[in-house]
């Protein structure tokens, strides 16, 4: 498998790495290397992540210091917490350093490009597998490369909508690199019925296969965890988001919104970004004891963290395909953790909204709707029970030990 990300807190390619380990597969993923935080090569719950470096030289500055002070470089260590808030450059010697910082990123960058892509290659080919599946657009290219190299088979699992996602650069490149080899995966992977009717639809290839981002089945229990690390009152109700802090995720919405929020503490819990900015945004509105922030949580923690919830938010904005036809797995783990989630009116969260009856809907662009909606769940104790209720009882349809026999029967259909 081919990642690019950290594995520290993709759930979905541990699940599915897991799913094939136990079905009796060597799994290895590819993915990449965050000196200080993830270790070169590790085993995991019976598969093996092997981590590459994207510096040029194979070494990071931090990891190359150590080595000249003859330290070791305790790779697993947490990365310090954020500021507050980004300090500002002081002088114009912090300002030059930083241009001239960027200016030789920038100037490096495709060369670190290809050096990353060579690496990623090559510890495929060594790897010597029947099966090279690349998670997302970005491990594409890699993947095809590798599997022609071994005359393997490909895999394509299609995270996003990565030709229409916000903000994006390049975006003729990734329509051009994906119509080109979408056609040469003998298996295609999408994450929502939208999304896959879409893919068929665009590129006129079969049927892909559908397998949701739903979570592994667990039963946490309510508990004053998060009150405790945030320094909370026991008790006291918690308005949670989850998730990356970025951009248009309904944010800036949220922190609007705080301030008519009643009887509740607002959580941010995740990483990203946005989290300088949005953690002044909220200093300036005032919302100090009102909103409070977190850094992400290992996946193996993040349930119980979810649990301590009174409410769940999944406000995504609508502002491209992707988001659109996103079904979020924020939104599938406030139902596992028995939280009622106020979620936007978009298909496929209208489609898990009106299955289970387990949140409301609400139009998130509107900080309004979002305060109101959430003020009626803190208010009517007996409407959130029903819907906590109800979360409870759909979770055992909309969990991964539901799902992965999909993934399983694809394999199988590989070698058919």
């Amino acid at each position: 498998m081919f990642v690019y990300n950290s594995m520290l807190h993709d759930a979905r390619v541990r699940r599915e790495a897991r799913t094939l380990t136990d079905a009796g597969c060597q799994v290895t993923v590819l993915a990449v290397h965050e000196p200080g935080r993830t270790r070169r090569e590790e085993e995991v719950q019976g598969f093996r992540i092997l981590r590459i470096s994207r510096s040029v030289l194979g070494l990071s500055r931090l990891e190359i210091r150590a080595r000249l002070r003859g330290e070791s470089l305790l790779e697993s260590r947490p990365a310090p917490p954020p500021s507050a808030s980004p300090r500002p450059a002081r002088g114009l010697k912090v300002r030059l350093a930083a241009v001239l910082n960027g200016a030789v990123r920038l100037a490096f960058y495709p060369i670190r490009r290809v050096v990353v892509f060579i690496r990623f290659v090559r510890a495929g080919t060594h790897t010597q597998a029947d099966v090279y599946h690349a998670h997302d657009l970005n491990t594409l290219l890699m993947a095809w490369t590798t599997s022609r190299l071994r005359r393997a088979r490909l895999v394509y699992d299609t995270h996003e909508v990565a030709t229409d996602r916000t903000n994006m650069k390049l975006r003729w490149w990734a329509c051009l690199l994906e119509r080109a080899l979408i056609g040469r995966a003998e298996r295609v992977i999408c994450t929502t019925q939208t999304r896959a009717d879409f893919t068929q639809k665009r590129y006129g290839i079969p049927p892909p296969v559908l397998l949701r981002n739903l979570p592994a089945y667990v039963e946490p229990e309510p508990s004053d965890l998060m009150h405790e690390r945030l320094g909370l009152p026991a008790g006291e109700k918690l308005v949670l988001y989850q998730g990356g802090i970025q951009v248009q995720r309904g944010l800036e919405q949220l922190l609007d919104a705080a301030s008519e929020i009643r009887g509740a503490a607002v959580v941010l819990l995740g990483s990203g970004r946005l989290k300088p900015a949005l953690m002044a945004r909220a200093a300036e509105l005032g919302l100090d004891g009102k909103v409070y922030f977190h850094d992400a949580v290992p996946v193996e923690e993040l349930p119980q963290w979810t649990a301590c919830a009174y409410v769940g938010l999944q406000i995504l904005q609508n502002t491209c395909f992707n988001h659109y036809s996103s079904l979020s797995n924020k939104l599938l783990e406030y139902l596992m953790a028995g939280v009622p989630a106020v979620a936007s009116d978009l298909p496929e969260m209208r489609r898990v909204i009106e299955d289970t009856q387990a949140g409301m809907l609400v139009d998130a662009s509107r900080p309004s709707a979002i305060a109101a909606a959430v003020n009626r769940l803190l208010e009517d104790e007996t409407l959130r029970e029903t819907m906590a209720q109800r979360a409870l009882q759909a979770r055992r349809r909309y969990c991964w030990e539901q799902e992965q026999h999909l993934l399983r029967e694809m394999y199988e259909g590989l070698f058919q």
